[in-house]
This record gives C-alpha cells, structure tokens and sequence, in this order.
C-alpha cells in the first residue's frame, strides 16, 4: 500500500492540473468496471504530477452518473495514491444535513492525513431532489440555505456549534449547540471549494474565503464576472476553470479520435435541452466543440495554446479537466492524460505564462 504524503508545496507561479470525473456510463454497465478505469486514471495522474481529482455526486443515473458518494471514493483511492488530493466535485449540499457531511469529511480527512480536497454545490436536478422528497426552490432561497449549511460546516469543522448568547436563530437548520467529534484538520476549510455557476454563488465563496471551481458550461466571460464578484467579496482562494480535454500526437489525429466522444456528447446535450432541439448537428468539428461544450481538443502545442487563451482572459490557478467521456476507449483516455502532463503543462508554464496572482493565503 503506498504511504500517505501530506501536501505542502504552495501553487504559486503556474497552472496545475486537477482532474474532474462524473463516473458516467450506461446504466447496464457494471459500476465496478467503471470504478476500475477512474482508479487507474487518478493513479496514473497521481504518478505524473496532478495536483486534484475531484468526483461528482449523482444519484439514480442521472447524466449516467454512477456514483452517488463521491467521498467515499476519495478516501478509498487515497489507499492507493501518494500526493494528489482527492476530493467531491460536488456533493450537491442541499440533498443533505450539513451536520452529517460535516462529521463525514472531517472523518474522512483525517483518514487521508490531509489530502481531501472537499467541494460542494448548491444545486441539483429536479429528479434528485424529488428522489429525497425535496422541493425546488427559487435561487434566492437556495443560496441562502447553502450559506446557512457552509456555516455549519464550518463550524462542525472547528469543534463548536452553536452560542445561544451571541448567535441569531437559524433559518433552514435547528442545529442544538454541542461540540461535535472529531475536530477537523486546521487547514481542511482553506481546502475547500465552491460550484460556482451564478454570481450569487461566486459571491458566497468569496464572502466566506474558499475556493471556487467553475463549470466548462460556462463562457470565459461568465468565468470573469464570477471572478470580480468573488474577488470584490473577499475572495482570494484557488480558482479553478473546467473544461473537458482530449491531446492527441498531433491535430488532426486528435480530432479524428475525439469525433465519436464529441458527437455523442453533443446529441446528450441537445436531447438534455443545452442545445436547442431544432439546431442541426454540423459536419464541423470545430463547431460542435464549442460553446456549450466548450471541448479543447488537439495535438500538445494547440492544446496549450487553447489553455493559455482562456488564462489570458481570466487568471486561474488550477486546469479543471475532463478527460474520460463515452466514444473514448480507456488507452486513449490515458495516453490523452499523458501527453497533458508530459506535454501539454510544460509548454502552458514555460511560454509566457505569468505567476498567477490569485490565492495566496490557500493553504490548497
């Protein structure tokens, strides 16, 4: 069994890589034969260097997701990795009492000596909350409600909930003051991120000093106007930018291979209503890579310059990437995870890649 490193080294000065993974597959495959590839996929990018692996919450297949507990996950892999940090991107908060996540990762980041890297979110779909006999509600209220659970959390985490004598009624959550067991690591809230999809989310992260992660359903210009917001909340944690990710040996190579993944996902995203129904599917690749896809797809030095494209137009610390989608076999999902790591990052952080200038105080 390998030995747990603790990470230390700061991210200061150029772009890491973390990786994201949804443990999608068809609903007849065997989970345990996709729990197998994401396994091999995070030990290999654990080998070459990757700073994050983060793993989505999903319940009753929806967007072919396998894994309705992605922290267990993290601690399982974290048995058979050395340095890179595992974590929940995202547990979607709201289907859950903040009190039981909150004993839940302390638990779990002290079983990994530090290396959970926890994310959460505020959202969900209409059929997961329905599956917790859970209401919608509008965003106004949901914010609210995920502030209000982050503040338990936060408060679980440092061993003390609840001051009758200074503290307002809660709205959401009648938490009884207590100590709660274990107390969490000291650094375990510097190293936890926020979904942001909204501004009103961008907002919470900032004004509670974590880390954000961003959706590749987003645009560069929505990734900066959530970055001002954050920013002018008091926000100065890691940010982190999304987007799914195939290298191949060279361009055109990369496209031919990528074609089956990048179809498929365009006609799930159209059938999903992320593309509107009556636009026709184009004969150019290009065009169906786009937004929003927003797939990065090429050889080495064309992938580098498309990450670098999207730091120029808004700084952020960490490479979100999505590399295992449905039309790529498991070999070519790996070779595409080593040539970005082998390839890719050292053309991002030697050719005009400035020192990032965000997240100084993260402990991350």
């Amino acid at each position: 069994m390998p030995s747990f490193t603790r990470p230390s080294e700061p991210i200061v000065g150029k772009m890491h890589i973390g990786l994201t993974d949804h443990i999608e597959g068809p609903r007849d495959r065997p989970t345990a034969a996709i729990l197998g590839e994401v396994a091999e996929l995070v030990m290999l990018a654990d080998r070459l260097g990757a700073r994050f692996a983060w793993f989505t919450e999903h319940h009753d297949h929806v967007h072919e997701g396998h894994l309705p507990t992605p922290l267990l996950l993290a601690l399982h892999l974290a048995g058979q990795t050395h340095k890179i940090q595992l974590g929940t991107a995202i547990i979607c908060l709201n289907l859950h009492h903040p009190l039981d996540i909150a004993e839940q990762t302390a638990v779990a980041d002290l079983l990994m000596r530090g290396r959970l890297a926890p994310g959460f979110g505020s959202g969900s779909t209409p059929g997961e909350f329905r599956l917790f006999g859970l209401a919608e509600t509008a965003d106004q209220e949901r914010h609210a409600r995920f502030a209000e659970a982050l503040a338990i959390i936060h408060d679980a985490w440092r061993g003390q909930i609840g001051d009758p004598a200074t503290d307002s009624s809660p709205e959401f959550f009648q938490v009884p003051a207590h100590r709660p067991l274990p107390v969490a690591s000291a650094d375990l809230w510097s190293r936890t991120w926020i979904a942001v999809n909204s501004v009103g989310s961008a907002r919470i992260a900032g004004t509670l000093g974590l880390n954000m992660l961003f959706s590749h359903l987003r645009t560069p210009a929505q990734y900066r106007q959530y970055a001002e917001t954050y920013r002018s909340a008091g926000g100065n944690g890691l940010i982190a930018a999304n987007r799914p990710v195939f290298v191949g040996p060279d361009d055109a190579t990369a496209w031919a291979q990528a074609e089956p993944a990048l179809r498929r996902l365009w006609r799930r995203f159209q059938a999903e209503g992320k593309i509107p129904a009556d636009m026709p599917e184009s004969d150019q690749l290009p065009d169906l890579a786009g937004h929003p896809i927003n797939f990065i797809i090429g050889g080495p030095e064309s992938v580098a310059r498309q990450l670098r494209e999207l730091w120029s137009f808004v700084p952020f610390d960490v490479a979100n990437v999505e590399v295992r989608w449905a039309g790529l076999d498991h070999d070519q999902v790996c070779d595409s995870m080593r040539r970005l790591m082998e390839q890719v990052m050292p053309l991002v952080n030697t050719h005009g890649q400035p020192a990032l200038t965000l997240a100084r105080n993260s402990t991350a």
